[in-house]
């Protein structure tokens, strides 16, 4: 019963996601769109350039991703008998612990079946359908979100006066603008980081000869908006684009990514997103793990600027207890 409950509130948690973060795009639009004298014109037209450009990126990274998929799957698996024998013969000649695992790896080859392999396709596929599906529905629930924001923002605070009292809605709303601004500075600050990383990826990966440039840069700026993670995620899926090409160009690849993926967390993200959120390294990991595992793909990115509010909400609650001195002072705790 809660799961189905769960899954039919899952487009709607898609929806609300989305629409915080076209929500950043659409009011800059507005606001360039002053010549416009009717603001319900002036909101059309800036939804509408919004959800083309956001189709038309959605267009264009699966124009650059998936024919490259399709051709490293087809280079693999024709690549992938004499990459498998170079790997044994390498681990052959590395003394007896390299003989072990030849013969471990061996051993896996011979487990492997073509029916479990037919049937994880079958369940990626199912599983891409269904997300393509998710996406759609809150798409349309995003347009709906946006186009009467401001209504719908006039119920919510009439619903909270009710219930909760004037006093406690001026807070609320205090909370609820804190929220709005940390959200839009962590998503446009992560696009941003996303475009640099991918940027660098396309200089260093054009530098050094590698193959795949546009697809591995790509799948690598895409997947780095899901924080801490995400790069990761995509240094699977470019060593899977450039492996057909040989070993030696996959290894040279992962190098060339820890090196890239140590300038940018030492230097790019703590400039361009870590004074965003001002939240300790643990719990941001707290915050993808927590996100992650209770919403799925928005929780991934959503998670950060969610834990964020929580997290400096707490920091004034507790300061104001301090300050009223609703704690007892450090000589009755050291009784």
């Amino acid at each position: 019963m809660l799961k189905t409950l769960w899954d039919a509130l899952t487009p709607f948690l898609w929806g609300g996601a989305l629409a915080l973060v076209l929500n950043i795009p659409l009011r800059r639009l507005e606001s360039r769109l002053r010549l416009l004298p009717d603001p319900r014109v002036r909101r059309a037209a800036a939804l509408t350039l919004v959800m083309l450009g956001f189709a038309s990126a959605l267009v264009l990274g699966m124009w650059l991703l998936v024919p490259q998929l399709l051709a490293a799957a087809a280079d693999l698996a024709a690549a992938l008998p004499q990459l498998w024998q170079t790997l044994q013969q390498t681990l052959s000649g590395a003394g007896a612990a390299g003989a072990a695992a030849a013969q471990g790896l061996a051993a896996l080859a011979g487990s492997v079946t073509a029916e479990p392999v037919w049937q994880a396709g079958m369940a990626a596929a199912r599983s891409t359908a269904g997300a393509v599906g998710r996406l759609f529905l809150a798409a349309v629930l995003a347009v709906y979100l946006l186009a009467g924001k401001e209504a719908n923002l006039r119920r919510a605070r009439q619903i909270c006066l009710a219930v909760l009292g004037p006093a406690r809605t001026r807070r609320l709303a205090a909370v609820a603008r804190q929220a709005a601004d940390l959200f839009s500075g962590f998503i446009a600050g992560q696009c941003l980081e996303a475009c640099i990383l991918a940027g660098l990826f396309v200089l260093v990966l054009l530098l050094c000869r590698m193959p795949c440039v546009l697809s591995v840069s790509a799948v690598i700026g895409v997947t780095a908006l899901v924080p801490v993670f995400g790069a990761w995620l995509g240094c699977g899926v470019g060593l899977l684009l450039i492996l057909p090409f040989g070993l030696k160009k996959a290894g040279w690849f992962v190098v060339l990514f820890l090196c890239v993926q140590q300038f940018e967390n030492n230097v790019i993200y703590p400039r361009v997103v870590g004074g965003r959120i001002g939240l300790p390294p643990l719990w941001v990991l707290a915050a993808v793990l927590l996100g992650g595992g209770l919403f799925g793909a928005p929780g991934l990115v959503l998670g950060i600027p969610a834990m964020s509010v929580l997290y400096h909400v707490g920091e004034d609650w507790v300061r104001g207890r301090l300050a009223n001195g609703a704690a007892p002072d450090d000589q009755n705790c050291e009784k």
